[in-house]
């Protein structure tokens, strides 16, 4: 009887472990699957609150993840107003991010103008990393969030915007 019940004591501590497992690894830093400085196109589409008017912009710019939550953004683009006018801008972002088990992924922060003429709040994207780690999927938050464009010399808007874009690893870190 005596090896009977060590040996059932022994099965119950493997039980205990597995079953334990998986919670255990709910705890990883899933942050740690990206990681490293990818380059990105994004377009966006946004509608103001106030007036209904909708503007298109377009960005090309890096982004750098430091593979624990945070990441740091520049990016040059163009402002398409209604009417024949466009505005090109450059601006710059520190970011949080949250990687989950399935590789999805969503980063949001505040947006500079190198000229510190404009600060966007609110901005979120949300993404899936590639089986390789080396290309990301990029589209706005669903359902759209608001953002907030402020202008430095007093004002502000809101806007719901559409996103869609694509980001590829030029660096590992």
């Amino acid at each position: 009887m005596r090896i009977h019940w060590s040996l059932a004591f022994t099965c119950a501590g493997y039980l205990a472990l597995l079953v334990a497992g998986p919670a255990l690894a709910d705890g990883s830093n899933y942050n740690e699957m990206l990681k490293g400085k990818y380059r990105f196109s994004t377009s966006k589409t946004c509608t103001d609150t106030a007036t209904g008017s909708t503007i298109h912009l377009h960005f090309l710019g890096t982004t750098t993840y430091d593979g624990d939550g945070h990441a740091k953004l520049t990016e040059r683009g163009t402002v398409f107003l209604p009417g024949p006018f466009q505005v090109s801008f450059e601006e710059t972002a520190e970011l949080t991010y949250e990687v989950k088990r399935n590789g999805s992924f969503s980063q949001e922060g505040t947006f500079t103008g190198t000229d510190g003429s404009t600060t966007v709040t609110g901005a979120k994207i949300v993404g899936q990393i590639g089986a390789e780690g080396s290309v990301l999927i990029l589209s706005n938050a669903i359902p759209a969030v608001r953002e907030t464009l402020t202008f430095a010399g007093g004002g502000y808007t809101e806007r719901f915007c559409a996103a869609s874009g694509t980001a590829v690893r030029i660096r590992p870190e």
